[in-house]
């Protein structure tokens, strides 16, 4: 699995975002984020990668670990581990050790994806599930903060423009923002809402988002 830079997509960046906006013109919103997903959109719209990053939070960065070690700690099938793998070597968390697999535990991706699981666990993640897991389990959520990654911390949302922003349907908007509000992302203000002064989780789902695209953009990994 290769990072998006094919003919379906394109990873979007400062010199991307406006190609989106054009984009959005003559298409439904989430199809444009799709199109031109962020670091944030790519890495945990892609189900195996997401797991499999999941699994590896609290993996040990000393221990090497095979595809069958991988398939068991993420619960996925080989097939989807292997796909899964070359996107996080790409990233650097994981790379390749003498037939099996370590984690980088210094990789920046890395990194920002443990403490964004662990300020969502901390604010209200269920125990039974890990933080990173349960924040991006849901398409409708993963557009919505995909959205307000450079959302200004002034401007006021109500639905209907979260609605317009993301493609998410106006009955998952009210479904689902209310998850965001729980984690503190956002604040409602009447019938709107604005974005959660100093959000720890939003201010990690950040940090991935310019980790991801800074892997990308990158020549190499240690």
């Amino acid at each position: 699995m290769n990072l998006p830079t094919t003919d379906d997509a394109e990873l979007r960046t400062s010199d991307t975002a406006s190609e989106m906006w054009e984009f959005a013109e003559d298409a439904d919103p989430a199809q444009a984020r799709r199109a031109y997903p962020s670091g944030w959109l790519w890495l945990t719209g892609e189900e195996s990668v997401r797991s499999l990053l999941a699994a590896l939070l609290d993996a040990d960065p000393d221990a090497r670990y095979g595809e069958d070690d991988l398939a068991s700690r993420s619960d996925l099938s080989e097939a989807a581990v292997a796909e899964a793998i070359d996107a996080l070597i790409s990233l650097g968390v994981l790379v390749a050790d003498d037939g099996a697999y370590r984690v980088n535990e210094h990789a920046i991706v890395y990194h920002a994806a443990r403490e964004l699981s662990a300020a969502v666990e901390t604010t209200g993640a269920p125990d039974d599930e890990g933080g990173l897991a349960y924040l991006a389990r849901l398409e409708s959520v993963r557009l919505m903060l995909d959205a307000l990654l450079e959302a200004d911390p002034d401007q006021s949302l109500t639905q209907e423009d979260v609605h317009l922003l993301t493609g998410v349907s106006r009955k998952r908007v009210w479904l689902h923002v209310e998850k965001l509000v729980d984690l503190g992302v956002l604040e409602e203000s009447g019938d709107e809402y604005v974005v959660g002064p100093d959000c720890t989780v939003l201010r990690w789902v950040q940090s991935l988002d310019a980790a991801v695209v800074g892997a990308t953009l990158a020549p190499s990994h240690p």
